[in-house]
């Protein structure tokens, strides 16, 4: 017997019908149930009427801010709920503004769907995970929906790359003898390692056609620090928010962010660094293919004391000798079954 997913209920408030229909309908293929309001008014009887997870509204209605009623009867009639508001006319007196009266964000018009739908994903999580009544099994479970509906739903190239890592890591852990608590706290760092991306400015950045530029890069590299400050402040997050923050460091400290070296990191965060990084030349880009097993093994080898911890470096060599073919074709079928779904 099967459950149906749990679909988070959004009320979505403009006065523009035809915008707000077309945003609603991407949002319900986002995995969220929709209802629409063309007027504030409207929007405030239905939050006293009706139960919603989340309330996006436009700031501005027919010259006046009225937006702000929105968010005050949201915090009113539904203290529980996110709001999200959207406008098209910046200014960040308003924002600062809409943040202390309780608003989760405000984003500027035009809104990508796709973008806003990964914004109100994440915060319910975020919410859930704050719970620390909440058992390990149930937090991988929603850093796993979190990163399914944020970041692999942005850049779908990503299909399966948390779980892949994840598992690449449970196999490396075992190899080294690593006790089952450390385990289980990097396998869920493997999970949610690109957890920081989903708070970059331009998420545009995720889905470019071609290679980052330097300043591109020089941004996409706040990725592991965003990553570790924004976890909820969860007592079994605390070493995952380390093992997260440590992913892009290397053996001989010319990583980032921290630039630390050697055993100053983590074991599990030496890990990781390793089999994220071989899933990701495993992943067909825009700008690259996939990259064969033998130039993936020379990459590695010639990495083994500089970017890598040499010893561990030697066991995942000895482990690609194995896997390497069946794991360098596990992403396409990822992404595969991501667009039959």
């Amino acid at each position: 017997m099967t459950t149906t997913p749990w679909k988070p209920r959004v009320l979505l408030v403009d006065d523009e019908p035809r915008e707000i229909e077309l945003m609603g309908l991407v949002l319900e293929r986002q995995g969220l149930e929709v209802a629409l309001a063309s007027s504030p008014a409207e929007a405030i009887t239905r939050l006293g009427q009706e139960n919603f997870d989340a309330v996006v509204t436009d700031v501005v209605f027919h010259g006046y801010s009225d937006g702000t009623r929105v968010l005050e009867a949201a915090r009113k009639l539904a203290p529980e709920a996110i709001v999200v508001l959207m406008t098209g006319y910046p200014a960040i007196e308003g924002a600062v503004s809409a943040i202390k009266g309780g608003a989760l964000d405000y984003l500027q018009k035009p809104v990508a769907p796709v973008v806003l739908a990964a914004t109100i994903h994440r915060a319910l999580r975020e919410k859930r995970m704050a719970q620390n009544s909440l058992s390990f099994g149930e937090l991988v479970d929603i850093l796993s929906e979190l990163v399914a509906q944020t970041i692999e739903r942005v850049d779908p190239y990503t299909a399966g790359h948390g779980e892949r890592t994840r598992k690449y890591c449970r196999i490396m852990a075992d190899q080294v003898g690593m006790d089952v608590a450390t385990r289980e706290r990097l396998e869920l760092a493997a999970i949610a390692h690109d957890y920081g991306k989903i708070y970059l400015d331009d998420l545009t950045f995720l889905t470019k056609d071609g290679p980052l530029t330097a300043e591109e890069y020089k941004e996409v590299q706040r990725h592991p620090l965003l990553g570790a400050e924004k976890l909820p402040r969860h007592e079994q997050l605390t070493d995952v928010a380390r093992y997260v923050a440590e992913h892009h460091e290397k053996w001989d400290g010319s990583g980032y962010p921290h630039r630390i070296a050697g055993e100053d990191i983590s074991l599990s965060g030496r890990i990781l660094g390793i089999v994220e990084v071989f899933d990701s030349l495993s992943t067909k880009r825009s700008y690259k293919d996939v990259w064969e097993l033998p130039k993936t093994r020379q990459f590695f080898s010639e990495q083994r004391g500089l970017a890598f911890d040499p010893d561990l470096l030697d066991i995942f060599l000895d482990l690609l000798e194995v896997h390497g073919e069946e794991w360098l074709r596990a992403p396409q079928r990822d992404l595969e079954r991501a667009h039959k779904a």
